[in-house]
C-alpha cells in the first residue's frame, strides 16, 4: 500500500504540471451552486457582464484564446515552443502556424449547420474542468480527428485530479441547447448512452494511455501514470472514482433584459449582482430538471456534476466565436 500512496503521490504531481491555466471566471462568472445532499450537484453560471449589457465578445475571445491548448496534443504544443525559442527575437512567424493548426482541429463551421459546430461548448467544459474541478486534461481528443469536418465520437473531454486520497477522472460532456431542460435531457441521455457502451468505454481509457499527454512525462512519471489509467487493474492497487459532468450553454435572453434599467448612483457591479441574484432563484428548477432526466435515463446522479452556463443567444456566441477564429462561414447551397 506504502508503494500505492508513493505512486498516487507521483501522479498528482504530474498532474498538476500537465494542468493548463484558465481564468474563466473572469468572463462567465459562478451566480449559485447546490449544496449536499441534493443531487445532482449543480452549478449555475452566467456570462459576465460590461455594466448592463452580457458581455459575449470578451467571452467568445477567450475562449479562442484557449482554444490551441484545448485542441492540440501537448506534444504538439511542446514542439512549437522548441521552434519559438530558436527564433530571433521580434520573430512572430510560429504563431501563425499555431494558429493555423488550432483552426484545422476544429469543424468548418457554415451558416445551414451551425448546430454541427458545438465545440464551443467543449472549450467551456475543459476551462471548468480545470478551474473549477482542479483536473488536468489527459488527451486533446479534437487532435485526433482524420477529417477537418467530421467530429470525434465519444466522450467531449476526459480530465484526472487527485484528491482525498482517490484519482477522480472526469468523464465531459457539452451540449448546446435553446433550453436549460432540453440541454439537461441530452447530457442525461450521453451518461447513459456512455455507461452502457463498454466497447468505448475502454477506447477512452486507451486514448489516454496511447494518444494522450502522458508522453510528455520523464519515463518513470509516463510509468506510473499508465499504470493508474489502467482499467484493468485491481480497484484496491488503484483507489479511483469516476464522475460525468455535464456542460449546458443555452439561451434565456429574456433573464438579462428583465434587468434594473442604467440610473445614477448605481455601484460597479450593481448589475450583474442583480442577474446572479435573480438566476440563483432557478437553481431547484434546473437541478430537478437534471435529476428528472438522469432518473429516467437510469444514470446515477451521485456521480453527475451539471454546469448550466446562461447566454443571452448561444447562436450569437457561436457566431463571435467563429468571428474571432477568422472563418468566413461556408455557404451550402439547398
Amino acid at each position: 500500500m506504502e508503494e500505492s500512496n508513493e505512486g498516487l503521490e507521483q501522479l498528482e504531481a504530474d498532474l498538476v504540471s500537465l494542468k493548463d491555466k484558465v481564468e474563466l471566471s473572469k468572463y462567465a462568472a459562478v451566480a449559485v451552486s447546490s449544496q449536499d445532499p441534493s443531487l445532482p450537484t449543480t452549478t449555475l453560471m452566467h456570462v459576465r457582464l460590461r455594466e448592463d449589457l452580457a458581455n459575449v465578445q470578451s467571452l467568445a475571445r477567450y475562449l479562442w484564446g484557449r482554444a490551441a491548448n484545448y485542441a492540440l496534443s501537448r506534444k504538439r504544443r511542446l514542439e512549437f515552443d522548441e521552434q519559438i525559442a530558436e527564433l530571433e527575437p521580434g520573430d512572430l512567424s510560429v504563431s501563425l502556424l499555431v494558429a493555423e493548426a488550432t483552426r484545422d482541429a476544429f469543424i468548418e463551421f457554415t451558416a445551414k449547420y451551425p448546430q454541427r459546430a458545438s465545440e464551443i461548448g467543449e472549450l467551456l467544459a475543459y476551462c471548468i474542468a480545470i478551474e473549477q474541478l482542479g483536473a488536468a486534461q489527459l488527451a486533446a481528443k479534437m487532435s485526433l480527428k482524420t477529417n477537418n469536418n467530421m467530429p470525434v465520437h465519444g466522450l467531449d473531454g476526459i480530465h484526472a485530479v487527485v484528491e482525498d486520497g482517490w484519482l477522480t477522472v472526469y468523464f465531459l460532456e457539452s451540449k448546446l441547447n435553446q433550453t436549460a431542460n432540453g440541454g439537461a435531457a441530452d447530457f442525461a441521455e450521453s451518461v447513459a448512452d456512455f455507461a452502457s457502451n463498454k466497447k468505448q468505454y475502454k477506447l477512452e481509457y486507451s486514448i489516454v494511455r496511447d494518444l494522450g499527454n502522458f508522453d510528455t512525462l520523464n519515463a518513470k512519471s509516463r510509468e506510473v501514470a499508465l499504470r493508474h489509467f489502467d482499467i484493468m487493474a485491481s480497484p484496491d492497487e488503484v483507489p479511483k472514482r469516476e464522475r460525468y459532468v455535464g456542460v449546458v450553454l443555452y439561451s434565456d435572453d429574456k433573464l438579462f433584459k428583465s434587468l434594473p434599467p442604467v440610473s445614477k448612483g448605481q455601484k460597479p457591479g450593481f448589475h450583474e449582482r442583480e442577474l446572479a441574484a435573480a438566476y440563483a432563484k432557478q437553481l431547484d428548477h434546473h437541478q430537478q430538471s437534471a435529476l428528472k432526466h438522469l432518473t429516467k435515463q437510469g444514470a446515477d446522479p451521485n456521480k453527475c456534476l451539471v454546469y448550466f452556463i446562461v447566454t443571452p443567444d448561444i447562436d450569437e456566441l457561436r457566431k463571435l466565436f467563429y468571428d474571432v477564429m477568422g472563418y468566413v462561414p461556408k455557404v451550402v447551397k439547398a
